[in-house]
């Protein structure tokens, strides 16, 4: 585990002062982001509990965990800002700057903004450089979800899409996803370490018997006992090398960019993604998606789901399987049209919009 964590950390270029730990998940990285975030606002919350007007931020496409986690945390959800997105679902930096100096004059202490390396439908990446140096100005703590697209880290061609990475608070990812780990492989990582015991280490003379501490991960953690989820990817991580697990992440790209030029080229179809995205979101035909989602799955045909961004409602394929080939993806558009064309008169069609 710490040897991926150092790993990682020095990939992104987080410094000798960085650590981190495997949580269970990309929802239990985040909550213990915020965590820490919370306590570095204010130090004496462990001790007294919250007696600010604690504010948080993030996109109107940040992943749901946020919502939940403000609830754990005491803090609640009126307390978090929704900041607008562009066409693509990147958060807007002016909008960002406008409503921290609005809640600052309002007497809020605006502490945690939680930026996305993927978001979940559109697979959009926000400009973390942008909002690095908002968030340093206004002492707010800045947190990349990278769950879905952080893996990005690894590959020459695209990290690029997380550019400023190394000046955020925290950052996670999940190697589960892109990568092809096994559940459950999360990886949060910090740029001062103090973050973490500062937040998570408690007295148990029970437990913590060994002479340095940085060997006792349990209080750097938030579970006492806890799998060695580490050992999945560190298995992974040396049969393969960090060429190989490049060569996956470039793939998944790959793979998204064949799907999205055969939606291109078709005029049967309707594109709502762009370059860049894991996530290729389309319509075919006129064919309302939540139905056609539907009855593929319930003829055994195809299994892909639906989503929704800004006004429209779409099919998603997210291309993050390292073991499918561009033969499999052409033969899910042609299972699809054939559907299609076989069941015309029992699907729904929907108005799409241009």
């Amino acid at each position: 585990e710490k040897e991926i964590i150092n790993k990682v950390c020095e990939i992104i270029g987080y410094g000798n002062k960085s650590g981190g730990t495997f949580p269970t998940g990309g929802s239990m990285s985040n909550f213990m982001s915020l965590i820490m975030a919370r306590d570095k606002k204010d130090t004496s919350i462990k001790d007294k509990g919250i007696n600010q007007k604690l504010i948080a931020y993030g996109s109107k496409n940040a992943h749901y965990s946020l919502e939940k986690n403000i609830s754990f945390s005491g803090i609640g959800k009126d307390n978090i800002r929704y900041i607008d997105t562009n066409n693509k679902g990147e958060i807007i930096a002016k909008e960002l700057e406008r409503q921290l100096k609005k809640d600052i004059d309002l007497g809020y202490y605006p502490f945690y903004l939680n930026a996305t390396a993927g978001t979940t439908v559109m697979c959009a990446f926000d400009k973390i450089k942008e909002l690095s140096d908002i968030c340093k100005e206004h002492n707010v703590w800045l947190h990349v979800d990278g769950a879905f697209g952080g893996a990005v880290i690894f590959s020459n061609r695209h990290k690029a899409l997380i550019e400023g990475v190394s000046e955020s608070d925290s950052f996670c990812f999940n190697a589960h996803k892109t990568l092809g780990a096994p559940l459950s492989t999360s990886v949060l990582v910090v740029k001062n370490k103090k973050n973490l015991y500062n937040s998570f280490s408690n007295k148990a003379t029970y437990l913590y018997q060994t002479h340095n501490e940085e060997f006792n991960l349990g209080q750097t953690s938030f579970e006492c006992g806890r799998r060695n989820n580490a050992l999945k990817f560190w298995t992974m991580w040396k049969a393969i090398g960090t060429k190989g697990i490049e060569k996956i992440v470039d793939r998944q790209f790959e793979l998204a960019d064949f799907a999205r030029k055969y939606v291109i080229n078709n005029t049967n179809y309707q594109l709502y993604s762009f370059d860049d995205s894991l996530s290729v979101c389309f319509n075919y035909k006129d064919i309302d998606p939540k139905d056609l989602c539907t009855k593929l799955y319930e003829n055994n045909k195809l299994m892909i789901g639906y989503g929704s961004f800004n006004d429209d409602t779409f099919l998603r394929l997210v291309t993050i399987n390292n073991q499918v080939s561009k033969k499999d993806i052409k033969d899910f558009f042609d299972i699809l049209e054939s559907f299609v064309s076989d069941n015309m008169g029992e699907l729904k069609k929907t108005e799409i919009n241009n």
